[in-house]
């Protein structure tokens, strides 16, 4: 009779979960980013930073898997762009091989295949920072292979908080 209660449980326990739509338990790879408007030949499927608010001071970590069926040459960029009440706040143009790329233990060009990459940097404050607050910004970061016009390789948006102590 006690197995027969606990079947009935377990079973009622099933039937509960199961009735709850499925994106209600899907967990978000890419922390609230999604690919920007248009086609692009790499695709991001895991995304996340730590921690989060990002604190001025203070290192940060990002985490990306990306499939990619493009090739990323030598000489790839990583576009990032911030912005703030519509304006841009920040911009910075880096070398996606030698910032991204060789730190994660690879080499350009990087084949087409399944890439994890890990980098960490530290947020350096600035003198006009504001104190004592939190700064959701709108983040838009492309990769691009070198030429003339560059081929945008991937494209993601989302939101980048900020903490300044």
């Amino acid at each position: 009779m006690h197995k027969f209660f606990n079947l009935i449980i377990f079973l009622a326990l099933i039937n509960f979960t199961t009735s709850f739509p499925y994106p209600v338990f899907q967990r978000d790879s890419l922390s609230g980013y999604t690919q920007c408007d248009g086609s692009f030949p790499n695709e991001v499927t895991y995304f996340s930073f730590s921690p989060s608010p990002i604190i001025v001071g203070q290192n940060v970590t990002y985490t990306v898997n990306e499939v990619n069926t493009a090739t990323i040459q030598e000489g790839a960029t990583l576009n990032v762009t911030g912005y703030y009440q519509q304006k841009v706040a920040f911009n910075e143009v880096t070398d996606f091989c030698k910032e991204w790329i060789e730190v994660s233990g690879y080499k350009c060009p990087l084949e087409p295949g399944t890439y994890t990459l890990i980098v960490s940097e530290h947020i350096m404050p600035g003198q006009n920072d504001p104190k004592n607050s939190t700064i959701d910004f709108d983040l838009r970061v492309e990769v691009a292979n070198p030429g003339d016009p560059k081929t945008i390789l991937t494209c993601m948006e989302g939101k980048y908080p900020m903490h300044y102590p």
